[in-house]
């Protein structure tokens, strides 16, 4: 006797979930750069957060290429430290870490984590994602992330698009 086929069905938890993990990792990419580039800062935590930053950006990518969610029992742990380490970090640096910043990327890894938690009950092979999908989830991804890094340490520091001086006033 042989066993079933998985079914096969397209599912849209890839497509939300990879993205939300880019959107954590590039807070936590953020979080982890203004801790090192401070001097008092918990300069060991920004290492973290930067490792789990390339982690999440890294495995949020394979999943999507795989159109199903890669290891998912190991995201719910990428997750569960990511979120341990974001509000460790403010916790340790209130001064310049934004609240703000912490709860988007804790939104978005408690997202994750419970995608994770939910994929590894099942056992059914979903198919790539649909692009409408796909697109769904950056716009709203994009739409939590961006004010998240504009309340980091290099997004308060950067400089108005207005305050750029004209390096040459006769070129065109």
């Amino acid at each position: 006797m042989t066993a079933a086929p998985l079914a096969t069905t397209r599912s849209a938890s890839p497509a939300w979930t990879s993205v939300a993990a880019w959107g954590a990792g590039l807070i936590e990419l953020a979080l982890g750069a203004g801790a090192l580039t401070s001097g008092d800062s918990p300069w060991g935590w920004g290492v973290i957060l930067i490792a789990l930053g390339v982690a999440g950006l890294v495995w949020g990518a394979a999943t999507l290429a795989r159109g199903h969610l890669l290891a998912p029992r190991t995201g719910v742990a990428g997750a569960l430290a990511s979120l341990v380490a974001v509000v460790a970090i403010l916790v340790l640096d209130p001064a310049r870490t934004s609240v703000v910043t912490v709860g988007a990327a804790s939104v978005l890894l408690v997202a994750v984590a419970l995608s994770c938690a939910r994929q590894s009950r099942r056992r059914t092979d979903a198919a790539p994602p649909r692009l409408w999908v796909l697109f769904a989830a950056a716009v709203i991804v994009a739409g939590i992330v961006t004010p998240a890094l504009g309340a980091t340490e290099a997004g308060l520091l950067a400089p108005d698009h207005s305050d750029h001086g004209i390096v040459d006033p006769g070129h065109h």
